[in-house]
């Protein structure tokens, strides 16, 4: 069965490994809940994660990485916070890896995540055992 999984740029930078088409991967994943984009991802139903202390909501999922998308955004200054930046666009690109340093694209200011399609893939729930934070 494929699976998608949106992998955000932030947990790659922090504690993420490199990964490619053709890798077999296996990631703790919760269920994806709200995504904060300004493109559809509505049919993604996990999000990687490697820093919730919540175990019992984690999943692990394991498959073959079938297709990379880099999801690139613009901001502007939030309108109600001068301390934030609200994403006003986005396009996905297609890539061989993900390494966590792609650069802006096309006028598009940041790479923040990728959307990940896993082929062949498994899911079931974490055991505590399997659930460490880096």
């Amino acid at each position: 069965m494929d699976y998608k999984v949106y992998y955000e740029m932030w947990q790659m930078e922090c504690c993420g490994e490199p990964f490619s088409v053709g890798d077999t991967v296996k990631w703790l994943v919760q269920k994806a809940e709200f995504i904060d984009m300004p493109i559809d991802v509505s049919d993604i139903p996990y999000c990687y994660q490697a820093h919730s202390s919540e175990w019992k909501k984690l999943f692990v999922l394991e498959g073959k990485v079938k297709r990379i998308e880099v999801l690139y955004q613009t901001y502007k200054r939030s309108d109600t916070d001068s301390r934030w930046l609200d994403s006003v666009s986005g396009e996905l690109k297609e890539a061989d890896n993900a390494c966590g340093n792609e650069g802006g694209w096309d006028g598009l200011t940041k790479a923040s995540g990728y959307v990940v399609v896993l082929q062949e893939a498994t899911v079931r729930r974490a055991k505590k055992s399997e659930v460490t934070f880096c």
